[in-house]
């Protein structure tokens, strides 16, 4: 057998188990999954955005747009103006229930480097708390991120941004502070 129809029925195969784990409801979505589809919908934002922690924040307006693609993932577009510029931004975020966390990946107009984060969801605090790893632009360097949406409601949430304190292990500053409202 010629390695091309090796790989047709390798991918033949896969195909046919997925459907079949589909069908059989192997794979149902998990209550994680459940509070993640409730981002779903048109969210109206107003961004505040500190360049270094002294800073007065720029604000802007912008738009984010979310629908699920299957029952396990959420994809988002965020679309808006930084300093002038237009802004386009798009993440994935899913749950994996083998580790028991949220990971997503985020990338956009701004910088050429993904970002992934990894997280938990505080049921008590209605918190999604995620820490991110990416590359910092002005460097190159890996840096992290802490990233928390604090649900109000269905229809309010809260994301703030947290970068590392330089020198100050453990420290957050804050970096963005995102309030969405759900369009109606």
């Amino acid at each position: 057998m010629s390695r091309s129809l090796r790989w047709l029925a390798v991918a033949l195969v896969a195909t046919t188990a997925t459907i079949a784990i589909a069908q059989t409801g192997m794979f149902p979505p998990t209550p994680a999954h459940r509070q993640m589809a409730r981002e779903a919908g048109v969210w109206e934002a107003d961004v505040k955005m500190w360049m270094a922690p002294e800073d007065v924040p720029m604000s802007s307006q912008a738009v984010e747009t979310n629908e699920m693609l299957g029952d396990y993932w959420l994809e988002s577009k965020f679309e808006g103006e930084f300093g002038g510029q237009k802004f386009v931004g798009k993440g994935m975020t899913g749950y994996d229930p083998a580790a028991k966390k949220f990971v997503g990946t985020w990338c956009d107009t701004m910088t050429p480097y993904l970002t992934t984060t990894e997280g938990d969801y505080d049921v008590e605090t209605h918190t999604l708390t995620m820490m991110g790893a990416s590359r910092d632009p002005a460097t190159g360097e890996m840096t992290k991120s802490k990233i928390t949406t604090k649900y109000v409601d269905d229809d309010a949430k809260v994301m703030t941004m947290y970068g590392p304190v330089p020198d100050e292990d453990g420290q957050w500053w804050k970096m963005m502070e995102i309030t969405y409202k759900r369009k109606k």
